[in-house]
Parts: C-alpha cells; structure tokens; sequence
C-alpha cells in the first residue's frame, strides 16, 4: 500500500511537472499583439496620429503596405493638417482593441490626388521604400526623444499622388504575459514528486530490511528445535543409562541380600529341579530332565565303583 502511494504521488508529481512546462510553451499566451486596419477608399493620404504607435509600448514595429512604393514623412502637425487641407485621407487615431486599430475618414469629398507629395519643403523626413514598408517602434521613439526631439510627431504615409496612400497598416507590440499558475505547478509537481520518490525509496528499504531479517532469522529458528532435539536424545540415552545402572544396581543388591535361608547341599542332579522351582529361570522340558530309574541306575553303578579301604595301623608296623 505504501509503494502503491508513493507511485501514486510521483505521477501526480510529473503530471504537475508537465502542466507547467505546457503553460510556458503551448499554453503560453501570446508574447504579442498586433493591432491591424485594412484600409478601403482611404484617400492619396494616410496620417498615423501621434503617440499611436506607443499604444502598446515604447517597443515594436509598424508594417504599412500599399499598391506601389510607400514613403513615410514627418513634419511638424501643422505642417502636415495644412498639407492635406480640402484633401480625401485617412487618419489612423489609436486601437479600439489589442487587435484592431481604429480610423477616421477625413473630408471624403475632398481631392483624390497629390502632386509630388514628397517633394513639400514642409517635411523635415522623407523615407520611401518598396512596400510593405517597417518602421521601428523603438527607433521612432528614439529619434522623438533625441537631440533634435520632435514629440509625438504625426506620420504622412503616401505614395505616387495618385493611388490611396496606404492598403494596410499593423503595428506589433511585445506583450510581458504568462500564465499565472505555472510556477505554482512547477513548485507543487516538484514537491508531490519529491514526496513521493522519498516514500517509494523507504518502502523499498524497509521491504529489503524485511528480508534480510527473514533470511537472517532463518537459522536461529532452527537451532532451538536441533538442540531440543539433541537435548531429547541425549535425555533419553541419559534416562536408558539411569535405568540399566538402575537394573544393575538392583542385581546386586539382590544377589548380596541375605534372605536368612540356610545353605544346602545339592548334587548336580537337583540343579535341574532348583532351577525348575526358580521364578526367574525358563522351565526345563520332561525330555531333558532325568528319570527316577535313571537316578537309580546311576546311584547303584557309584555305590558298586566304591571300595573299602582297610584301616592302617600305624603303630603295629612301626613294631
């Protein structure tokens, strides 16, 4: 159960661990945002406002594509309203959101032509390049606040005189955002993890701590009942050598007893009959034990193999 958590803890771990890592990269929200207008009948003219291109920071850039080549001007603000006085343009104000910029169509029945826009002493810059055309949000804020500073300048984009002076206008900015929960996903997979390893590791350790004391009790289980047994044996060789001292002892005694009885002579032919009246002895067979003529016959021949021996005088031979 133990290791079951601990595995337990160490996915959730990784699950976290892989949550974060999605919401830096393809959970991230977007590190930018461009806003955009496509322009329609705007007029030989398009005038970006100034501080329009600080909407979304001090850095970025503005991207300005038209039908031919595309030239930029700056000058005093005006400079350029006098310019375009009872002439049809376009003027970008600010973004209505981070996605879209939002204009204003000025005077749309006024002239649709310029002549030699580029050309006013009025302009203090003149920068013409092939469309699309980039600006440096950046830069632009730079040169403003530079040594020849010129603040929140407004921004004249045309071309030849003749065609609307701009088809389409985006500006980009780098946005600082991230997701909020993903350094508490990091913290918090990097913890449970880090549990649960640590569990899964002293789960481990203790099973292997169990059988090493399994393995190592083994045979100190054993032993007692070896030397039981061995005790028991030698018990019992203990108890049959008690006995047989015993029996030998009780032998003795009864072969040293006096049982007050007196001796008697006995013949070797009344050892059979002894024997036979012994409690203790096996009981002869009728076929071993002698006869009466037997006895008899045996008597006479011992009484027939005596002689008599005369009596010597000693003293009538000394004479």
């Amino acid at each position: 159960m133990q290791r079951l958590l601990a595995v337990l803890l160490v996915l959730i771990g990784l699950t976290g661990l892989v949550l974060g890592r999605l919401g830096e990269t393809t959970w991230a929200p977007a590190t930018e945002t461009t806003a955009t207008v496509d322009l329609s009948g705007a007029g030989p003219a398009v005038v970006i406002d100034p501080g329009v291109l600080y909407v979304g920071g001090e850095q970025g850039e503005v991207v300005i594509e038209g039908a031919s080549d595309v030239s930029v001007i700056t000058a005093n603000n005006a400079d350029i309203d006098a310019y375009l006085e009872g002439v049809h343009h376009t003027r970008v104000t600010g973004a209505s959101d981070w996605t879209t910029l939002s204009t204003e169509d000025v005077d749309p029945e006024g002239a649709d032509e310029l002549k030699n826009p580029t050309s006013s002493d009025l302009w203090r810059t003149v920068e013409t390049s092939p469309s699309p055309t980039t600006i440096d949000v950046g830069e632009f804020h730079a040169a403003e606040n530079g040594k020849n500073e010129q603040v929140y300048r407004s921004l004249l984009i045309v071309t030849d005189g003749t065609q609307q002076g701009a088809e389409k206008i985006s500006i980009t900015w780098p946005v600082d955002a991230e997701n909020e929960w993903v350094p508490f996903a990091y913290a918090g997979g990097a913890a449970i993890a880090v549990i649960g390893l640590v569990l899964l590791v002293v789960s481990l350790g203790g099973r292997r701590r169990d059988e090493d004391e399994l393995e190592d009790g083994e045979p100190a289980v054993q032993e007692p009942a070896v030397a039981g047994a061995a005790a028991g044996s030698g018990g019992a060789v203990a108890g049959a050598e008690s006995d047989a001292d015993g029996a030998q002892g009780a032998g003795l005694d009864e072969l040293f007893t006096d049982t007050g009885e007196k001796p008697r002579e006995e013949n070797v032919w009344s050892l059979g009959a002894d024997s036979t009246a012994s409690g203790d002895s096996v009981a002869p067979r009728d076929s071993d034990a002698p006869s009466t003529e037997d006895a008899q016959q045996r008597g006479e021949s011992a009484e027939d193999r005596t002689q008599p021996i005369d009596p010597v005088d000693d003293g009538g031979d000394r004479r």
